[in-house]
């Protein structure tokens, strides 16, 4: 009985993968600790984490920052942006403006629109187009008509470089899932979910094409680790995650680079603010990062304050049981607020 393909294919990457150590590592424990088996473990234990938690990310904030600084204007003259009236959506949108993109945006609210294409074509002498699709419907005829129009729009710009994948929504408040309301289920997969898939497969095509092209999609650092409470929501948003780190790869030999940014709480319409904290910051502290990430890595934390979050979050013992107590806490809060505003309008 031979070996088929892939697990020849297996036996490769796992000797290329760990014949390297496995000649290393006993030279080390040989010659920098003899007989001291507990300290190279140690040793190991040490760099290990100083590699994952801080060697790796200052290489990484060097060479985004400083060495390879990634022009987004290589990829096209236009970029695509969902969900772009509000939040992170507009600051993109802004963001590609000022760096001397038209913006190419798909969103709901006409009026909307309308207003956002005006303040930006006044502030960045960039054009600025937009087609209407609400992603939570799913009706094969408005769909249909949807595509035609975005076909059209997508044929009439000299080249599209990179897609924002931005639209998306949570449950309202923290929720078990039993509980949460059908319709804001199928909300949330037909959008988080159906939406980055439709908007992906519509202008990947073109960018295969022409070799060359960018995809960002906004996920959410719930989906890195159990968040009860918002179980579907980060579900949803761990979909999108996966989908794009995956692309990063799969498209590499088309020019096209994919990024996944995970972060944690910022000002938008889901948490609403008037002004940033240092873990819940405005969006542009987060748009800038991101664009400064792409093409270097398949996902980020584009903001610092999120990263050492996520640092924590992943090394910390008990992140999932702790998470739940601060949702719980929350869900009270928004269950309290919701109580009174129903007693003030039972007393009018």
């Amino acid at each position: 009985m031979g070996l088929d393909v892939k697990e020849k294919n297996l036996l490769k990457f796992v000797g290329g993968t760990l014949l390297p150590p496995v000649v290393v590592l006993p030279l080390i424990s040989r010659y920098l600790f003899p007989g001291n088996f507990l300290g190279f473990v140690g040793f190991l234990t040490v760099s290990y984490f100083a590699h994952k938690s801080l060697l790796s990310p200052a290489w990484f904030h060097l060479k985004t920052r400083a060495l390879r600084r990634t022009d987004v204007r290589k990829y096209g003259d236009w970029a695509i942006v969902t969900g772009a009236t509000s939040g992170i959506g507009m600051e993109f949108t802004h963001t590609f403006g000022k760096l001397g993109l038209n913006v190419l945006v798909v969103s709901r609210s006409v009026p909307k629109m309308e207003a956002l294409k005006k303040d930006f074509e006044e502030r960045h002498g960039k054009k600025l187009k937009y087609v209407q699709y609400d992603f939570n419907n799913t009706d094969p005829a408005v769909l249909a008509s949807f595509k035609a129009s975005f076909a059209s729009a997508l044929s009439s710009v000299r080249s599209a470089g990179i897609l924002v994948n931005n639209v998306g929504l949570s449950n309202e408040n923290p929720e078990y899932v039993h509980l949460i309301p059908q319709g804001e289920v199928d909300q949330m997969l037909n959008v988080n979910n159906g939406g980055t898939v439709l908007m992906s497969r519509l202008v990947l095509p073109d960018m295969v094409r022409r070799r060359k092209g960018a995809v960002i999609t906004v996920s959410s650092a719930s989906c890195t680790h159990p968040t009860a409470l918002l179980s579907v929501y980060s579900a949803t948003k761990g979909f999108g995650n996966q989908l794009t780190r995956s692309m990063h790869y799969e498209y590499k030999e088309f020019g096209i680079d994919c990024l996944s940014i995970t972060p944690y709480y910022f000002v938008s319409n889901m948490f609403k603010r008037r002004k940033g904290t240092y873990l819940a910051p405005l969006p542009s502290e987060i748009v800038e990062p991101a664009l400064l990430s792409l093409g270097h890595a398949a996902e980020a934390y584009p903001y610092w304050g999120h990263y050492a979050m996520g640092v924590i979050g992943h090394y910390y013992w008990d992140t999932a049981n702790g998470l739940l107590g601060i949702m719980k806490r929350s869900k009270a809060r928004a269950e309290a607020k919701a109580k009174r505003k129903a007693e003030e309008d039972k007393s009018k």
